[in-house]
């Protein structure tokens, strides 16, 4: 069969075209699944692309958030301080009484830690507690006094819960310019961190 000269041209041609083709595959085929797999790349890393512009913008935007809250943050972080300050509580309560003409009698603190150290272990475990401080007040004074020492209480920058409040007749017994005093009773829970 490959003494015939016609079939001898149509095979070496036949086997020409078939290495050209089994070559062709194999040097064309990682070439072509390169160009996919490049284009498939190209259209991913345009979404992360695209995604990564989000959020550099929400970042910019709570950049700029930041900025405009940041003389506040000394005062939110002053609402709950990490150290139990009982005396300065005490000191504010004291002056809060001056401020609204009323007559503080008493105020009784719960024992509680005069400083807190923290390791820095405790530090680094970000794992953060309120521990309460019950405070025990009594005020005598008329009712506006009374009622002006309760709205400074709750505007204080130190957050306090009142527990419970009680009015009884103040023991004193002589009303001062023709007003009744009332003695006011409360029974509120401070607050300080703890690691």
């Amino acid at each position: 069969m490959l003494a015939k000269p016609k079939t001898k041209r149509y095979s070496t041609v036949i086997f020409f075209f078939l290495t050209i083709a089994l070559f062709g595959w194999y040097a064309i085929r990682p070439t072509i699944q390169t160009i996919l797999y490049l284009q498939r790349e190209i259209v991913d890393k345009k979404i992360v692309n695209t995604k990564m512009d989000d959020k550099i913008n929400a970042l910019i935007e709570a950049q700029a958030i930041l900025e405009n809250i940041q003389p506040q943050i000394a005062v939110i972080a002053s609402t709950i301080p990490k150290n139990p300050q009982a005396v300065d509580i005490a000191r504010q309560l004291k002056n809060l009484a001056q401020t609204t003409q009323a007559s503080l009698s008493g105020i009784q603190i719960a024992s509680v830690p005069i400083l807190i150290t923290t390791s820095s272990a405790a530090l680094s475990s970000y794992v953060v507690k309120h521990v309460a401080i019950p405070i025990t007040i009594s005020i005598d004074g008329p009712y506006t006094g009374l009622a002006s020492f309760m709205g400074g209480l709750l505007a204080m920058q130190r957050i306090v819960t009142i527990d419970s409040i009680s009015f009884i007749p103040s023991k004193s017994g002589i009303p001062q310019s023709g007003v009744n005093e009332i003695r006011l009773q409360l029974k509120v829970t401070a607050y300080y961190q703890s690691y």
